[in-house]
């Protein structure tokens, strides 16, 4: 985009009554900002949630920053695309032109306060998040109403950069084995939903009349949609604008359109095995291996504590650490990285571990890894390492909370999929209820299940899965 300097006389008026009515804004909400920023930071459980209007779910917190965040969440993701790609289409067609704004007038106004726009995108969910300063509430909440309610869906902004920043984000995924290894094993796991690929294959073609379609339902579907709003808008406040800027869109799509976004059905774990040549890597002589079985879901806390317990991450900075994975780095000279992963969802779950090592040495890691998770299905662990696990996955479930964006995702994601925010508390106490024999329960279903495995690198020497005790 140009600089701001290069404004049009019609653009710099437009900037200058901004700037006054965000003064003004910001002049109401300084005191309640001053007295606010000496308290701590909130937890999930100090967001009040509530049902706004046409059913989008509103959640609220006001944490006494001098920047605020509102996040809109959306049941958007690829497990809900009728076709391949849609999902990553939208999350790029995002803050272009709209029926009130071109994205040139957008991009400056929000450069003007000091705003950043971002969009992510979930197997599940799509995430439009708008990051600004104290007192520009009302500015970026009507933004981001806008971009829900009359996105234009321009030919020429999808030709010359959706397209290509799609491609741009796919070709860094391909290009990266434990990217495309994860992406390919969902696709084993879950074929159809959950296992849709995040990213749009340059291989399938992505029309723009179906992207439209597709964003548009989605907009439009507000029993799948919650607005979280981090700063100064309290519930009230947060709920008028909704009814104001949210609903009643102009570009609302049909349901029964082929492209519309689909109802989601249970998620099948299947298993399945992909084996993908990767010599021309730089790294030729390292290979990545993901082996997969059938998790839990959200509800079911005990993968996380196995997962935990099962590690592959030093707790110092030099050591090797005491978990399972973590010990098998002295299996070879190369230090290799093997490391235990849960991936919960709202029906279902991935469980598992990822291998990089060399490839003369990956089959040897694989197998002892798959022997340490059969010594706790068989053996279980003791009472210790059951309490150092809960420990850690108290840890992380913490640490997810941290960073504003990424806590409002959480939080989005829970008020779609429960309706309600799970309190960092509760999380605590369910890891509490987690039992040594509700831990050897979890490995035994993940080792009954078909694995999931996907081996990139040199795949004449890579060993398959039936040849790792699977």
């Amino acid at each position: 985009m140009s600089s701001l300097r290069t404004l049009s006389s019609s653009s710099r008026k437009l900037a200058a009554n901004c700037t006054q009515k965000t003064l003004s804004r910001r002049t109401f909400s300084a005191s309640a900002s001053t007295s606010a920023s000496s308290s701590s930071s909130s937890s999930s459980s100090d967001y009040t949630v509530s049902s706004g209007p046409s059913g989008i779910k509103l959640a609220s917190l006001d944490d006494g920053s001098p920047t605020s965040a509102i996040t809109v969440a959306i049941k958007a993701g690829p497990r809900y695309e009728p076709a391949p790609g849609l999902a990553h289409v939208l999350k790029n067609f995002v803050f272009k032109s709209t029926a009130k704004r071109s994205a040139l007038r957008l991009t400056r106004e929000v450069e003007l306060l000091g705003g950043v726009l971002s969009s992510s995108l979930s197997r599940e969910h799509l995430f439009l998040t708008a990051e600004f300063l104290r007192g520009d509430e009302p500015y970026f909440a009507e933004l981001l109403g806008d971009v829900l309610t009359q996105t234009s869906f321009k030919a020429h902004e999808y030709n010359e950069e959706v397209i290509a920043a799609v491609g741009g984000e796919y070709e860094a995924a391909a290009s990266n084995p434990r990217v495309i290894a994860m992406d390919l094993a969902h696709q084993l796991a879950f074929r159809r939903g959950l296992g849709n690929s995040l990213f749009a294959s340059p291989y399938v073609e992505v029309d723009l009349h179906s992207a439209t379609a597709f964003g548009r339902s989605s907009f439009a579907n507000t029993n799948g949609v919650a607005v979280l709003s981090t700063g100064g808008l309290s519930d009230k406040a947060l709920s008028d604008m909704v009814g104001q800027f949210y609903v009643n869109s102009s570009s609302s799509a049909s349901s029964s359109s082929p492209a519309a976004v689909q109802p989601a059905s249970k998620s099948a774990y299947y298993g399945g095995e992909m084996r993908i040549p990767a010599t021309g890597h730089s790294h030729s002589s390292i290979a990545h291996l993901v082996v997969g079985f059938q998790g839990g879901s959200h509800s079911a806390p005990e993968f996380a504590v196995l997962k935990a317990l099962l590690g592959g991450e030093a707790a110092t900075k030099w050591g090797t650490g005491t978990q399972p994975f973590a010990k098998l780095s002295n299996l070879s000279t190369y230090t290799p990285s093997v490391r235990a992963f849960n991936l919960a969802y709202s029906d279902a779950g991935l469980f598992g571990f990822t291998v990089d090592a060399k490839t003369d040495k990956i089959g040897d890691l694989a197998k002892a890894a798959i022997d340490a998770i059969k010594s706790i299905a068989e053996k279980g662990a003791s009472e210790e390492e059951i309490k150092r696990a809960v420990a850690r996955a108290k840890f992380e479930a913490a640490a997810a909370l941290e960073g504003r964006v990424t806590k409002q995702e959480v939080i989005g994601a829970q008020i779609l999929e429960a309706g309600k925010v799970t309190s960092l508390a509760d999380a605590f106490k369910l890891l509490d209820g987690v039992t040594a024999q509700k831990v050897q329960e979890a490995a035994k279903t993940a080792l009954k299940s078909k694995p999931t495995t996907v081996a990139v690198g040199d795949t004449h020497k890579l060993p398959y899965s039936d040849e790792l005790g699977l």
